[in-house]
């Protein structure tokens, strides 16, 4: 049975930020987030016909351990009050997708002191294969393994023009192996997460290190040896951000264990949300019905 696990955060605010807020309820209120999440969802169902499906979310967007490793973690999206910088119009729709997803019978999925990454990888690691992994999220491009049968469906370039991540897809876009990636994503850097990256290495030089001595810990082994292969101002620069490297791995890496049952999605028994009704958009009601039935067919 095949499963499809869904980034919903990379959903929502793609769908906001891409539909106009000319789309309301009868009351004012916008529906434009919602509306593109359905449309999301019913997308994907349809062309990749999973036995289920899962949406996780962000129960802690920022969670105090991940900050305690790296102090600069996500803080470019903190607001003055500590929340996450979002606005209320799309906050409001949030909320309203949590209960639309729950009356339709869509398993909705937080767990406390956790971001939707972290459930994504339990999911997509003791779920069934294959696995379809929904997010325009590159840290979940560790989990990638054709192997296992785990692939990305990148919605960086759009829900329908959305890209099929495997293995040949990372080595040809970043030169590295999915596996790299954490070490890689560590060495680079990333600003929107705030991770500050070893200074002197970019792109070029973080996957050159990885391809040429497979992970971490055979690139700072090299670096302490003086290694012919790579410059003293890089050597002494990983040596210098070794405790830096060592928290970001943590912070980076979706290796947590965590204590959640994987619910499974009745696609013979679609629900109907008296939310949608009470927004105007009744028709989706019907249109899950029959995504619902096509992906059984």
């Amino acid at each position: 049975m095949s499963l499809i696990v869904v980034d919903l955060a990379t959903i929502y605010y793609r769908a906001f930020y891409s539909l106009p807020d000319t789309f309301v309820a009868p009351s004012g209120l916008p529906v434009n987030a919602i509306r593109g999440t359905l449309d999301a969802l019913m997308h994907f169902s349809k062309q990749y016909k999973p036995g289920n499906l899962i949406t996780c979310w962000d129960f802690d967007w920022r969670p105090d351990w991940r900050v305690e490793l790296i102090e600069t973690y996500k803080t470019a999206r903190v607001a003055a009050d500590d929340e996450e910088q979002m606005p209320d119009s799309l906050g409001e729709q949030v909320d309203l997708i949590w209960e639309i997803l729950n009356e339709l019978g869509i398993p909705a999925v937080g767990l406390d002191g956790y971001e939707s990454d972290d459930l994504v990888a339990h999911f997509s690691r003791n779920g069934s294969t294959p696995t379809f992994i929904v997010s325009g999220d590159r840290d979940l491009f560790q989990l990638i393994d054709d192997d296992l049968g785990r692939t990305v469906l990148y919605i960086g370039t759009g829900i329908a023009k959305h890209t099929i991540a495997d293995n040949d897809y990372i080595f040809n876009r970043f030169g590295i192996h999915p596996h790299q990636y954490v070490d890689y994503s560590v060495m680079r850097g990333d600003a929107s997460d705030g991770l500050p990256g070893v200074k002197g290495i970019g792109e070029k030089t973080a996957a050159n290190l990885l391809i040429e001595f497979g992970d971490m810990k055979q690139i700072l082994s090299a670096a302490k040896a003086s290694h012919e292969s790579i410059k003293p101002r890089i050597s002494a620069s990983l040596l210098e951000h070794k405790e830096y490297i060592k928290s970001a791995d943590k912070v980076v890496r979706l290796d947590r264990k965590l204590k959640i049952e994987t619910p499974v999605i009745d696609w013979a028994n679609p629900g109907h949300s008296q939310t949608l009704v009470d927004l105007g958009l009744e028709k989706y009601n019907e249109l899950w019905k029959k995504t619902a039935a096509k992906v059984m067919n």
